[in-house]
């Protein structure tokens, strides 16, 4: 069996559900896999069966560290998460050891850095400039690899247009042994849920705003995201509704996140027309059909692509069409609810966001690029 080290960006503890699921679980079916973590706050190498614990000043010269106690020929795959030093070093040392390169970018988070600097400042300028050039090298170093992982197809094509290399797209997906079936709130209110990230880019507000139109005390609104201030923030500007809306604490893990959100009714997945939200399935959606929940979602052709009308329900990114859509599904009966939300849970696992078939398709392209076929 051939053996792929797959290098992350992660905590030891960390609770990624690609990394556990697709890397960790199902791939290991075909390839040996070893998996990196970096930590903190140890000194020395530790292994705990296949994952190795390196600490975080060794990261960036990684391969000449872990070449001091192994040898990295052992690999026929070294795979990258993210980080360009990390795989400067790989790079480096991959005619030495004879491994193939493959590089992961999970999120495009110096575009959303460009996008986020604005203004003709010299100090905006300079971070443009800046942005741009790390992205250039970046580029560079990802046409040197036999394979690139991009989180999908439109993806590579918005913000990865000059990476050339072999490229198999790995979206968030579902990991068919552990999703839940969706038992309805005990309610007589529609609980709504909003999982994940909620930053400037993202304008929440307008969601707000359509919760804030429905005068009729039916309706709760669960928000679960790890940076809370933000939230806390936008918050106090809508006294009128704070008491129908709780911001979850203390929600770590994939497990608790799963719990919470089955709490739930209904998934909330709404976002601006911008090219970091238009080109993947956003991982909150992911999250909701794991636990077989309906979402509403954005209505834009990534979505429409994935979802047919009985798999999901949409809405225009404007204060108006959300709030209707919002009072539709309010008065919808729970057993259709439920036949959307399973019908997209079963959508998700027929295509390559079930870890299973994804891991499989992702072992044959390895396999080719080891064979050079």
């Amino acid at each position: 069996m051939r053996k792929l080290l797959y290098i992350t960006d992660q905590e030891e503890y960390s609770d990624n559900g690609t990394i556990s699921s697709l890397f960790d679980k199902h791939l290991r079916k075909y390839w040996e896999v070893d998996i990196v973590f970096i930590t903190r706050y140890k000194h020395s190498f530790q292994r705990k069966g296949n994952h190795l614990i390196i600490p975080k000043k060794d990261r960036d010269s990684i391969i000449s560290y872990l070449s001091t106690g192994s040898d990295p020929s052992q690999y026929d795959f070294v795979i990258v998460r993210n980080k360009k030093d990390v795989l400067k070093n790989v790079l480096k040392h991959k005619d030495e050891f004879g491994y193939k390169v493959g590089y992961r970018i999970s999120y495009p988070k110096k575009h959303h850095a460009l996008e986020m600097t604005k203004g003709y400042t010299p100090a905006a300028v300079y971070k443009r400039l800046l942005y741009k050039r790390k992205i250039q090298e970046r580029d560079l170093l990802v046409n040197q690899c036999d394979l690139f992982l991009p989180s999908s197809p439109e993806a590579h094509r918005a913000f990865y247009p000059n990476i050339t290399t072999r490229s198999f797209p790995v979206g968030v997906g579902l990991d068919p042994d552990t999703i839940k079936h969706h038992q309805f709130s005990d309610s007589q209110k529609t609980i709504f849920v909003h999982a994940g990230s909620i930053g400037p880019l993202r304008n929440f507000d307008v969601v707000l705003d359509a919760f804030e139109a429905i005068k009729e005390d039916t309706w709760h609104l669960n928000i679960i995201t790890k940076k809370k201030e933000y939230i806390y923030t936008l918050l106090r500007l809508y006294p009128t509704i704070k008491n129908r809306i709780t911001v979850h604490e203390a929600v770590y893990t994939v497990d608790e996140l799963r719990e919470e959100i089955n709490k739930s009714d209904i998934g909330i997945s709404l976002l601006p027309s911008l090219p970091f939200f238009d080109t993947v399935i956003a991982d909150k959606v992911i999250s909701y059909y794991d636990c077989a929940i309906p979402t509403l979602m954005t209505s834009n052709s990534k979505n429409h692509a994935i979802f047919a009308e009985e798999e999901a329900f949409f809405a225009d990114f404007d204060t108006e069409a959300i709030s209707r859509s919002l009072r539709t599904l309010m008065e919808m009966p729970r057993e259709k609810l439920s036949e959307v939300g399973n019908n997209g849970q079963t959508k998700l696992l027929k295509l390559k966001r079930n870890y299973k078939i994804l891991a499989e398709s992702l072992a044959e392209t390895m396999d080719d690029i080891v064979e050079n076929k």
